[in-house]
């Protein structure tokens, strides 16, 4: 009893003299909220800021595939990016994945066990190419699977884009700087047209279409493509689209499979995100 009397006048104690010195000393309270506190309080960081985004989709496709086993579970992503005022960024990309596998050499399984999940590390640069009103967007981007290491590679995304009034017309130009997915002496090379139109009732109207190129023996190019409308509704963007390839089963050395063409075929997907 006696020792629960005596922590209490000391906490008493400790509490008055601490009010005593905020208004005795006050410059001493400022010096410590305008310190470590205000640090901590700042939107930016570095002379950046960060910004979260995220989605959550029936699918997850990448170039016409698949990348959730057409679908077999919904996808959800994320992105932590800070942007530097000179326009450099950096930041987190993470997103779930399920891939198909050849069951006969995979003990009856249909499905990599080894890659669930992928993590992309980037770094980029974004601005004005002098006062011409084309965009450039260029960074690098490092595919790590957590789960199978041998599968990482890393890929330069390339972008330009101008407005024309309500259009917007932008092209991609992406090789790949390691081996493909990890698959040694295959380097990729994507190129494609990303067009898009406001519409009235501030709908969007987004497309693509693209050739995924390898530099190999395999015979595995493909074109894929996408359309769809986009809205932002009670805060949130809402995404309709439609997806496909021209892959045909029997005929692409990579997903002309029984066990794997699922993944390439034509599909709609639904997604909404946000970003914060």
């Amino acid at each position: 009893m006696k020792n629960t009397t005596l922590i209490t006048l000391l906490a008493l104690a400790v509490g008055f003299s601490s009010n005593v010195m905020a208004e005795t000393h006050p410059e001493r309270q400022a010096n410590a909220d305008s310190g470590f506190d205000k640090f901590l309080d700042d939107e930016t960081l570095f002379n950046g800021k960060f910004s979260l985004w995220t989605e959550l989709a029936t699918d997850y496709v990448f170039r016409g595939e698949s990348e959730t086993n057409d679908g077999e579970i919904p996808s959800l992503k994320a992105a932590l990016t800070w942007t530097h005022e000179s326009g450099v960024y950096a930041g987190l990309y993470v997103a779930n994945n399920l891939f198909p596998t050849d069951p006969t050499t995979n003990n009856g399984d249909d499905t990599n066990p080894n890659i669930n999940a992928i993590y992309g590390p980037y770094i980029g640069y974004a601005g004005e190419i002098g006062n011409s009103g084309i965009n450039y967007n260029g960074f690098l981007f490092q595919y790590l699977y957590p789960g199978d290491s041998d599968s990482n590679y890393l890929e330069m995304f390339n972008y330009i884009d101008k407005q024309f009034d309500s259009v917007n017309i932008k092209l991609e130009y992406s090789p790949t700087l390691t081996d493909w997915f990890g698959a040694e002496g295959v380097q990729s090379h994507n190129v494609a047209i990303h067009p898009s139109i406001s519409l009235p009732h501030h709908i969007t109207l987004s497309g693509s279409l693209g050739r995924q190129m390898f530099d190999s023996q395999y015979d595995a190019d493909w074109t894929h493509w996408n359309v769809g409308i986009s809205r932002n509704m009670f805060g949130f963007t809402v995404d309709l689209r439609y997806h496909d390839t021209d892959i045909k089963k029997g005929e692409n050395d990579f997903y002309g499979y029984d066990y794997n063409h699922q993944i390439v075929d034509s599909r709609f997907v639904a997604g909404i995100s946000k970003t914060f």
